[in-house]
């Protein structure tokens, strides 16, 4: 999500691994995050941002699904599913935005001198995804029903 170079050093943050490139050998590991040493806000952001963009990728599954399930069943019960789906657009929008600031906001908690961020792809893909997402749900929101 974030990444920082220093000389021949660099330095990749996601919310899982960190990964440390010297040399052309990069080694990786995985992100520990003890509550006591949390001095600078790292961990509780890393920890936000893993929960939201777990349920953000949770929830648009289930919208996925719902979605499908609409396309095959009756006016009826489709129009419950229709309503839910919406819903469930909105919740993940929401969650996926919490999720992608929160990340983004993690090299400030290192880096809280650095006037320059430094973005890596995972945090442009999240962000991308989240206006995919925004378009999606305003279209769902606005969607009208095909009289028959």
């Amino acid at each position: 999500m974030n990444e920082t170079t220093s000389g021949s050093t660099t330095t990749a943050y996601g919310l899982w691994k960190t990964c440390y490139s010297y040399s052309g050998v990069t080694t990786c590991n995985n992100i520990n995050c003890p509550a006591v040493t949390d001095d600078n806000g790292f961990c509780s952001r890393i920890m936000v941002s893993r929960a939201f963009m777990t349920l953000a990728c949770i929830l648009s599954g289930i919208t996925a699904i719902c979605l499908f399930i609409c396309a095959f069943i009756d006016e009826k019960k489709s129009r419950i599913f229709s309503l839910i789906t919406t819903a469930l657009a909105s919740v993940c929008l929401i969650m996926a935005i919490i999720g992608v600031a929160v990340g983004g906001s993690i090299q400030q908690a290192l880096y809280p001198n650095s006037s320059q961020l430094n973005f890596g792809t995972g945090f442009i893909i999240g962000a991308v995804a989240v206006g995919i997402n925004f378009i999606g749900t305003i279209e769902r929101w606005t969607m009208k029903k095909s009289e028959k």
